[in-house]
């Protein structure tokens, strides 16, 4: 069953988009539930950032080695670059995720602290680029796989 969901792009691409929600459901409860001073819901985070990078990764890669494949100049028109922004933004807030998580994990088993909560701006500007990369990917699937189909 998984290796026909991953084989099928549109498939894997309902797949990505619908778990990307889950995930950022899960983000957002970890950083906001941190930031109210609740103890760091580390098994949560960490999961989750194992799902994104095992799942969401590897869809982002298949998705560039089909473009990459098949349309030679992607950039030429505004979806290409929408597309690619959306690119890079996902990246940096991967690498985000992932920073945050070894500084909230080491703060709270190291001092027992709510990191997010003692970092309010950064967590802040971290939950709005996070929804705008989660928020363009969703509007990408939408206009990839439904309005431009047909």
């Amino acid at each position: 069953m998984l290796s026909s969901l991953f084989a099928n792009p549109y498939n894997f691409s309902t797949f990505a988009a619908f778990s990307e929600l889950l995930v950022t459901t899960a983000v957002l409860t970890v950083i906001i539930s941190n930031l109210r001073g609740h103890p760091l819901r580390w098994k949560l985070l960490w999961g989750t950032l194992a799902f994104e990078l095992l799942v969401n990764v590897s869809y982002m890669v298949s998705r560039t080695m089909v473009i990459a494949q098949y349309d030679p100049q992607p950039l030429d028109n505004w979806l290409g670059l929408f597309g690619m922004l959306h690119g890079l933004l996902s990246l940096l807030m991967l690498v985000g995720l992932i920073v945050l998580a070894l500084l909230a994990t080491r703060a709270f088993f190291r001092q027992g602290q709510a990191y997010f909560q003692q970092h309010r701006g950064l967590s802040y500007l971290f939950i709005i680029l996070w929804l705008i990369s989660v928020g363009s990917g969703e509007i990408l699937y939408l206009v990839v796989w439904h309005l431009s189909a047909g």
